[in-house]
C-alpha cells in the first residue's frame, strides 16, 4: 500500500518549459488541476514530499505553496535523498510512489515501490516505470496520478487488475534484459524469411490456449501484418477436426501433430511448437520427428521447461515466467515480432 508520494518538480508539476517576462525573470507554467491534486492527496492521508535537483526562486515558491511533509532541493543524488526522507518519515521505499521524468530520476524510480512518469518523460524513464501517465508534465499528470493510486489501495478491487498488469510488465521487462532470447528470436526470423522465400513452410502446434496462439500466428503470415504483399505459407496443425479426431482415435492423442508433420512437412520447413510448460507430449513428439528429418524446430515455452528440450529443438524461446497467462501473452508478442520482421525482410519498408 502506498503511504508516501514523492515528486520531482520540473517536468512533473511544471511542463519543463521556461517563460521569460520583459524584465528577464524566468517563470514556470503550472496546471491548476495539479495544484488541486497535491492538496487532495494530502487530504486523503498520503504523506507528500518533493526531491528536486534545482535550487532557485521558483523552487522556493513550490516549497511554500504546498503542505509538504518533506522538501529537499538541490539534490542530484536522489536515491540518497529518498533513503533519507523515508528514514525521517518512517516509511519503507516499497510503500513509496515516486513520479519523475528525467535522467536524474532513473535510479530513484528503480528504488520506489511504485514508479510513475508523465507521458513526455525521457524514453529511459518510460521503459523503466511501472506506470506511464497519459498526460504530460505540467498538464494535469498529477491529477491523473490520483486515480492510479486508487488501484494500489489494499481494499480496492482495482488492485487485482493492477497486480496482473504488474506481473505482465515484469515478464516483458525481463524479456527486454534477456539478450540471448532476443538473439535467438532474430535468428529464427532471419531463417524463416530465407526458407519462406525459397518455398518453405511454417507449421505450428499447441494445445488449448497455445492452439489458439498457433492459429493466430499462422494467420499473420497467410494474411498480412502491416503491408499488402503475397501470402506466406504457414499452417496451424490444430484446425482440422477430422484429422485430429481420426489420429487421436486410431493412434492416440500424443500423435495428433507428429502424424501431420510426417505427411506435410519436408526438409527446409520450420515447425514451431507452443507449450507453456514445455512438457506437452504431442508437441514434443512432433518436434523430435521434425528435428530428425531436417526440419528446423522451435519451442516457445516458459522458464521451467524440461532439460532435454534442447535435444529436440534447434531453438528454445523460454519466456522468463512461470505464469501460464503471462507466458502465452509473451508467445503472441514473439509470434508478432517474427511475422513483422519476416515481412520487413522479404518486402521492405519500415519494420
Amino acid at each position: 500500500m502506498i503511504e508516501l508520494i514523492v515528486f520531482d518538480i520540473d517536468g512533473v508539476l511544471t511542463d519543463g518549459s521556461i517563460l521569460v517576462n520583459t524584465q528577464g525573470q524566468e517563470m514556470k507554467r503550472v496546471n491548476i488541476k495539479d495544484i488541486d491534486a497535491v492538496y487532495e492527496m494530502k487530504r486523503q492521508g498520503y504523506r507528500i514530499a518533493a526531491v528536486t535537483g534545482e535550487k532557485t526562486e521558483i523552487v522556493q515558491y513550490f516549497r511554500s505553496r504546498f503542505p509538504w511533509d518533506y522538501f529537499m532541493e538541490g539534490q542530484k543524488h536522489k536515491t540518497e535523498a529518498l533513503s533519507l526522507l523515508c528514514g525521517e518519515l518512517g516509511v519503507s521505499p516499497e510503500h513509496t510512489a515516486y513520479i519523475g521524468d528525467g535522467k536524474y530520476d532513473l535510479d530513484v524510480l528503480r528504488m520506489a515501490g511504485l514508479s510513475v512518469c508523465p507521458a513526455d518523460a525521457i524514453p529511459e524513464a518510460r521503459i523503466l516505470c511501472d506506470v506511464v501517465l497519459h498526460r504530460n508534465g505540467g498538464s494535469g499528470c498529477v491529477w491523473e496520478l490520483l486515480s492510479i493510486l486508487e488501484r494500489f489501495r489494499q481494499d480496492s478491487p482495482l488492485s487485482f487488475f493492477q497486480d496482473c498488469i504488474n506481473e505482465h510488465q515484469l515478464t516483458f521487462k525481463s524479456m527486454a534484459a534477456d539478450t540471448e532470447l532476443m538473439q535467438k528470436t532474430l535468428e529464427i526470423s532471419d531463417t524463416a524469411a530465407e526458407r519462406l522465400n525459397a518455398g518453405g513452410q511454417i507449421f505450428l502446434c499447441g494445445n488449448g490456449g497455445s492452439a489458439a496462439d498457433a492459429q493466430h500466428i499462422a494467420a499473420e503470415f497467410i494474411g498480412r501484418f502491416f503491408k499488402e504483399r503475397p501470402a506466406l505459407c504457414a499452417e496451424a496443425l490444430t484446425v482440422n477436426t477430422s484429422i485430429l479426431t481420426a489420429i487421436g482415435n486410431d493412434y492416440g492423442y500424443e500423435r495428433v501433430f507428429v502424424r501431420q508433420v510426417e505427411g506435410k512437412a519436408k526438409k527446409g520447413d520450420i515447425l514451431i511448437g507452443l507449450s507453456t510448460s514445455g512438457g506437452s507430449k504431442n508437441v514434443r513428439a512432433a518436434l523430435q520427428y521434425a528435428k530428425e528429418h531436417g526440419i528446423m524446430t522451435v519451442m516457445m515455452t516458459g522458464q521451467s521447461y524440461p532439460a532435454d528440450t534442447e535435444d529436440i529443438c534447434d531453438y528454445v524461446l523460454a519466456v522468463p515466467s512461470r505464469s501460464t497467462p503471462r507466458i502465452q501473452e509473451a508467445h503472441i508478442f514473439l509470434g508478432h515480432m517474427i511475422a513483422q520482421y519476416v515481412e520487413h525482410k522479404l518486402f521492405g519498408g519500415n519494420p
